[in-house]
This record gives structure tokens, C-alpha cells and sequence, in this order.
């Protein structure tokens, strides 16, 4: 008999729990809530309904899909790091370089340089180049390798779109964004 009246009141609980959660979330809003849990369901749609609009158009990555940032204008600046999981399959990377586009240097927007080595033959230099349009959507993705094969390569200065390029055995370049050129030094 205890049992049954454990086991009654267990259901009834529970139905009591399912019914309650039935009834927010298909009310469509929060009312039944207090105050402070209304506010924080009300911002969770609200975040939820920005995500669902916002464009991401590269091709998502390994771990899921990549974060653009429509908020912060890029900067000219070398990147110690570079995070590609499209790339760093085939690609080990040393830094970066990202920039703005101006006075129609290259087509898009922004530029982003990655530098490095090829996986599979890490004594080829490796620099990719990647640009953007207005909205931060991709544009094109050009690679290009070092004319011979001195190591990873290293972003070490910048002058304009002309980055300085240093190879693990000490060989320098200048590498040319928009024509992709390699010059000796």
C-alpha cells in the first residue's frame, strides 16, 4: 500500500511538472515566470532571434561553424596566432596578418594573410590569402607557395601590402598581397 502511494504521488508530481512546462513554453511567453527569470527567457529570445539572423557565409569548420564579428573594424596588425580549421589540416601556421583594403588595392574589404608550411612538406613556405566584402562575407582564398624551400615562414614586417617574410634557415622575401609576388631580399 505504501507503494502505491509513493508511486501516486511521484506521478502526480511529475504530470504536475510536465503540465506547468507545457504551459510556458507554449504560451509563447514568460508571464507565469518570476520577475528575474522572465528577463533573462526574454534576452535568451531576443539573442536567439539575432543569431538566427546574422550572416556567417564561410563554410563552417571542423568544430562547428565560425564566428564572424560585424561590431569591430579591422585593424592593420601582425597576428601571433592564427586559428584556420579549414586550413590547419594541410597548413602548420607561424602568424598573420590581417588589414583593411583601401584605395582599391585588391578587391573586398579586408585582407587576412596566414603564413607557415605545408604539413606534408614542412620545408615549403606557405602563405594564404583571404579576403572579405563589405559584410565580412568571404570572397576568395588564394595560397601561395614560397619560390624554394627554406622552412616555415614568418610575417616579421610590414610596409603597406608588401610583408616581410623570414624562413626558418634565415632566407628573406618580400611577399606582395595583392599581385601574390615574391621579390628575394
Amino acid at each position: 500500500m505504501r507503494k502505491l502511494v509513493t508511486a501516486l504521488i511521484t506521478l502526480s508530481v511529475l504530470f504536475g511538472a510536465g503540465l506547468t512546462y507545457y504551459n510556458v513554453s507554449a504560451s509563447g511567453t514568460y508571464d507565469d515566470l518570476p520577475k528575474e527569470k522572465k528577463e533573462i527567457m526574454e534576452r535568451k529570445a531576443i539573442d536567439k532571434e539575432k543569431a538566427r539572423k546574422d550572416n556567417i557565409s564561410k563554410k563552417d569548420g571542423v568544430n562547428g561553424p565560425l564566428v564572424v564579428q560585424h561590431d569591430r573594424a579591422v585593424t592593420a596588425q601582425i597576428l601571433s596566432h592564427v586559428e584556420d580549421p579549414v586550413n590547419d589540416q594541410t597548413t602548420n601556421f607561424t602568424n598573420g596578418w590581417v588589414s583593411p583594403i583601401k584605395d582599391n588595392e585588391m578587391k573586398g574589404k579586408n585582407v587576412t594573410v596566414e603564413a607557415g608550411s605545408g604539413k606534408k612538406d614542412s620545408l615549403q613556405g606557405m602563405m594564404i590569402v583571404k579576403t572579405e566584402d563589405n559584410n565580412r562575407k568571404f570572397i576568395q582564398e588564394k595560397k601561395y607557395k614560397t619560390p624554394s624551400k627554406h622552412g616555415p615562414v614568418k610575417i616579421t614586417a610590414v610596409d603597406g601590402f608588401d610583408l616581410t617574410l623570414q624562413a626558418e634557415d634565415g632566407k628573406k622575401w618580400v611577399f606582395n598581397v595583392p599581385t601574390g609576388a615574391f621579390k628575394d631580399l
